[in-house]
This record gives C-alpha cells, sequence and structure tokens, in this order.
C-alpha cells in the first residue's frame, strides 16, 4: 500500500480550508497534518508536523504567500508547495514558481485536478494546472530571456525534460523511458546544470520560454 501523502492546508479563508479538508477527508492516502490561516501559523506547524505537501495561498495577512514560500524553502527545501489562490497576478505566478513552488493552482479548479496536482507534486513533477499552464504558454515571452549559450541537451536529456514539462516525477519518467530511477535522476541533475537552474519547476519554465521542447 502507498504511504499517505501529509497535507497541510494554509489560507486565510476559514470556508475556503473547510471545503479542502472535506473533500481530501474522502481520499486514500491523504493525511491532514493540519490547517493554518496565516503563514506565520504554517511557519509553526511545519516545525513539529512531517509534511509531504502544502496548499499554499498568495494572499494573506501579515506575511503573504510569497514570504511564506521563501522561509519554507529555506527551512524545508523537501516540502512541496502547491501554489492554491484566485489571485491572478501572473508576475506573481512567475515569481512563486521561480521561488521553488512545485505548481499553480487556481482555487476554482475541479477536486480531482486538484487532488492530481497534490499527487504530482509529492511525486516529484510538477503542476500548473489547465488554466495556468495556458496563461503561462501565452505570457511566457513577456519575461526576460534566459542566460545565452546554454549548453546544448543530448537527445535524452531533451526527452526527460520534455517529460519534465508534463509534470513527471522521476520514477513515472523511468517507467516512460524503460530506464532506472538512477538514470533519470542523473539526466535531470544534468538538465538542471546545463539550464542553470536550481529545480525542475524552474527548468520547466526555462524549456517553455527558450522553446526547448513543445508545450503540449
Amino acid at each position: 500500500m502507498e504511504d499517505n501523502i501529509k497535507v497541510l492546508i494554509v489560507d486565510d479563508h476559514p470556508l475556503f480550508r473547510q471545503e479542502v479538508r472535506l473533500y481530501l477527508e474522502t481520499q486514500d492516502n491523504i493525511q491532514l497534518v493540519g490547517e493554518a490561516g496565516t503563514g506565520q501559523e504554517a511557519i509553526e506547524i511545519l516545525a513539529h508536523k512531517d509534511t509531504d505537501v502544502i496548499l499554499l495561498d498568495l494572499q494573506m495577512p501579515e506575511m503573504d504567500g510569497l514570504e511564506t514560500l521563501q522561509i519554507i524553502k529555506e527551512k524545508w527545501n523537501q516540502i512541496k508547495v502547491l501554489i492554491l489562490t484566485s489571485f491572478g497576478s501572473w508576475e506573481k505566478v512567475y515569481s512563486a514558481l521561480q521561488g521553488g513552488a512545485a505548481g499553480y493552482l487556481m482555487k476554482d479548479a475541479p477536486p480531482p485536478e486538484l487532488l492530481a496536482a497534490i499527487k504530482t507534486v509529492a511525486a516529484g513533477g510538477v503542476c500548473f494546472g489547465t488554466e495556468v499552464a495556458r496563461e503561462l504558454l501565452a505570457r511566457v515571452d513577456q519575461y526576460k530571456p534566459g542566460p545565452e549559450g546554454i549548453e546544448p541537451l543530448t537527445p535524452r536529456e531533451k526527452e526527460v525534460l520534455t517529460l519534465m514539462v508534463r509534470g513527471l516525477g522521476n520514477r513515472e519518467i523511468s517507467e516512460e523511458l524503460v530506464v532506472s530511477d538512477k538514470t533519470v535522476k542523473t539526466h535531470v541533475a544534468n538538465i538542471l546544470g546545463k539550464l542553470g537552474v536550481k529545480s525542475r519547476t524552474q527548468a520547466a519554465l526555462m524549456a517553455l520560454r527558450e522553446g526547448l521542447v513543445g508545450g503540449d
């Protein structure tokens, strides 16, 4: 049996937290470790609760989502952060993804899409959500160009990067390409090094921005 995915909900709207909690409590392999109404409350919970995935709102009082994200990634980099918000500033979306968030989903996304996103990021993949992916692809050229002289990727690295853009984690990539997990990890490390980025999400964004892979 698969291990439970430990989830923390961080949002300043009690009713929204309740809706998400009631849905996730009915799902197999999901374990809620708590709820927080502010970034500071989230930090306090994380200090003594093992957590795999955080559902994080961007608009919160006292400490906004971006600041909370920065602290979380500094203290608990292994935790996956899924931005879940109705806030439509695409500059903030991009900043959150560049800041280490594993994905971004709108609050009005269908519950099955939320569940799928949680499982995707927990497995090491990235998830932009249907609407967010569409907007990022439409606006990606607005952002500053990537570094010049990117070291060319091998054909196999391009295959791996394409699957990373699709949101697949290492295990799923290894199954897709029929190679070992260790081989996939080596390819991913080489890709991050060649692109000069620190995370899979940043690699996916650069791939879309620079046209390194298709956006399908």
